[in-house]
């Protein structure tokens, strides 16, 4: 099939971005510049958590395309923008971090929510 047949071609990860509407724009910038790429949500999908706005997403760009992609969204080597001073993973602890505290806030409410509610003039 040669270059024409896509079943041929390797996609490769590019990055990973936090959410999806940075994904959506690093997506647009390479499709402007006739690279074509797919996103992908990483951390579930709209089943999971109702949405995946905020769920890390990557971008696949086909093999030869990748060098040429990294230059347009200034990533380097890994895949990692130029600048950012800690890595994506360490972002990603931090996120879930987040998810765990308020799942014990929104059980803690739950469960002492109604003596809660007699303490303070309810019934």
């Amino acid at each position: 099939m040669g270059r024409r047949g896509t079943s041929a071609r390797k996609q490769v990860q590019l990055t990973v971005f936090d959410n999806e509407p940075e994904a959506r724009m690093a997506e647009q910038r390479l499709f402007q510049e006739g690279i074509p790429c797919v996103t992908k949500s990483l951390g579930g999908g709209p089943g999971l958590w109702g949405t995946a706005y905020n769920l890390p997403h990557g971008i696949y760009v086909f093999e030869e395309h990748a060098m040429r992609a990294r230059e347009l969204l200034g990533l380097d080597a890994d895949g990692v923008a130029s600048g950012e001073g800690s890595s994506r993973e360490s972002g990603l602890r931090t996120n879930w971090g987040w998810v765990a505290v308020i799942v014990v806030i929104a059980l803690t409410l739950v469960v002492a929510g109604p003596t809660m509610a007699r303490w303070f003039g309810g019934q």
